[in-house]
């Protein structure tokens, strides 16, 4: 009985070792920094109406450029979340108070159209998208741990104690999730003549459309001016097709 239970604190401390060592070298993540091109030089350009308000609209329209703003396979476009960079700038003589009320992606594939969704939620999209072996890996940690706790206290000491490292994580606690939250484009706007502001859009689109073959899409904003009275202005971009 000794001999097999030295043999079974073996195999599970190496299994436990294995798998704290595949945790670890999960490749960190680094935020990078965001940039955007003056309006003069970005194509996908619309004035709001009856004001001195421009905005574009950059559709992050394949994985490459997905990968590369938010450092590799976070799992954005493997769980269907379109980015769209939104800029807006203000040439009005006086500051401007936006409210960016509501934002859609329309789809001629489907017919339908997809509201905006929050960082949070893309958060809860991409996570399980980009960690599709997260539930296996957990399994094999627990039964590890049942096996190292047996060998080394008995069967009758199993108590369920430590943490996965292979759980969904909050979005506040991951570089990652916060770097989503930081990047939301905010809802409500404050614009200073010849400033502009910049920020991300996310669209949870349905796992039967192709991300790579996205055709005819089409992003609508509806804006709000608050002064002199509020005044709502809707600004629909085409956004160019994806590029696998």
């Amino acid at each position: 009985m000794g001999n097999f239970r030295r043999r079974g604190f073996r195999v599970a401390a190496s299994l436990l070792n294995a798998l704290f060592f595949l945790s670890a070298c999960t490749e960190l993540y680094e935020p990078q920094p965001v940039a955007t091109a003056p309006l003069e030089k970005t194509p996908n350009v619309a004035t709001v109406p009856g004001t001195n308000i421009r905005m574009a609209a950059a559709f992050y329209n394949n994985p490459h450029v997905v990968h590369q703003e938010f450092y590799g396979d976070q799992g954005l476009w493997r769980g269907h979340i379109a980015v769209i960079q939104l800029t807006i700038d203000s040439e009005e003589p006086n500051a401007t108070d936006l409210l960016l009320d509501q934002a859609f992606v329309y789809l001629p594939q489907t017919g339908k159209y997809y509201p905006r969704i929050t960082a949070k939620e893309a958060f809860d999209v991409a996570w399980p998208a980009g960690h599709p072996w997260a539930g296996v890996k957990e399994d094999v940690m627990n039964v590890g741990i049942l096996l190292f706790t047996i060998a080394t206290l008995g069967v009758g000491s199993v108590v369920w104690v430590l943490p996965s490292p292979f759980q969904q994580p909050v979005p506040e606690s991951t570089p990652f999730g916060r770097y989503l939250g930081y990047r939301d484009m905010a809802e409500t706007i404050t614009l200073q003549p010849g400033s502009f502001r910049t920020g991300f859009l996310f669209f949870h689109l349905p796992k039967s459309v192709d991300m790579n073959h996205l055709q005819g899409a089409q992003l609508i904003v509806r804006l709000v001016t608050k002064k002199p009275e509020p005044a709502p202005h809707l600004v629909t971009f085409n956004l160019p097709p994806t590029t696998p």
